[in-house]
């Protein structure tokens, strides 16, 4: 059984609403109605006059006329209302989002990995990896925000750093079958073994200053590339 929050279209109370029962009751004038009415009523509330209200001017109270005096039962401020059933409505649960986030954003990491083997950079890639981690942590944290978008642009730049040491992994995985090849060396290594070493070959100055080059290039056009995109999530959560 699952509960949440609606309004007395009687009195103006904020009322418990179990979603196994197709009625509602409110506690306070005891009405009895459609749970979803009252859970719109609470959505759009100024759009609702209630037979039974009554408002204390003094500090914009709203009561049933059940309630009396004294014990505070049944006072209940509109805007408390409003933001309480926000928060049960739309809270964001951040740690499926990370995940969602992460594994959505491994699209743009792929795209990266693949065009980078025709020597081809691509604001593309960017926009899929933050377009894809941004997706993912709706889809899992159920919610669009600013905390969102921050996370995805990480996720979706780790997935493409990572992308990037993958193919620096292959590069190294090639130069040893090139090595073997042609005699320099009696031995050759795997693609696993590749990537656990790759990143000694960025001891040498001239192959680090290509390979970052490369990176920071890359990332720069992601950026330009998901530019618009993340300009419009941040307007839609103003």
């Amino acid at each position: 059984m699952a509960t949440y929050h609606g309004m007395c279209k009687n009195c103006g109370s904020l009322i418990t609403i179990d979603d196994s029962k197709e009625n509602c009751e409110c506690v306070f004038c005891h009405c009895v109605f459609p749970r979803d009415e009252a859970e719109k009523i609470l959505e759009n509330p100024d759009n609702y006059s209630f037979a039974n209200e009554t408002i204390d001017q003094g500090n914009g109270m709203v009561f049933g006329n059940s309630v009396t005096s004294g014990a505070g039962n049944g006072h209940y401020d509109d805007a408390k209302i409003l933001e309480e059933h926000e928060v049960v409505e739309h809270k964001e649960n951040v740690i499926a989002g990370i995940v969602g986030a992460m594994l959505f954003s491994l699209v743009g990491g792929l795209l990266w990995f693949i065009l980078y083997q025709v020597n081809f950079f691509s604001s593309l890639s960017g926009v899929v990896a933050v377009v894809c981690a941004n997706l993912g942590y709706m889809l899992f944290a159920r919610g669009e925000s600013k905390k969102g978008l921050v996370i995805s642009v990480i996720a979706a730049i780790i997935s493409i750093v990572t992308a990037w040491y993958l193919c620096l992994s292959l590069d190294c995985y090639h130069a040893f079958q090139e090595w073997y090849a042609d005699g320099e060396i009696n031995y050759t290594i795997t693609y696993a073994q590749a990537v656990r070493i790759a990143y000694t070959f960025l001891s040498e100055p001239p192959i680090a200053a290509a390979y970052f080059k490369d990176l920071g290039i890359g990332l720069l056009l992601c950026g330009v590339g998901a530019f618009s995109f993340i300009r419009n999530v941040i307007r839609r959560n103003r």
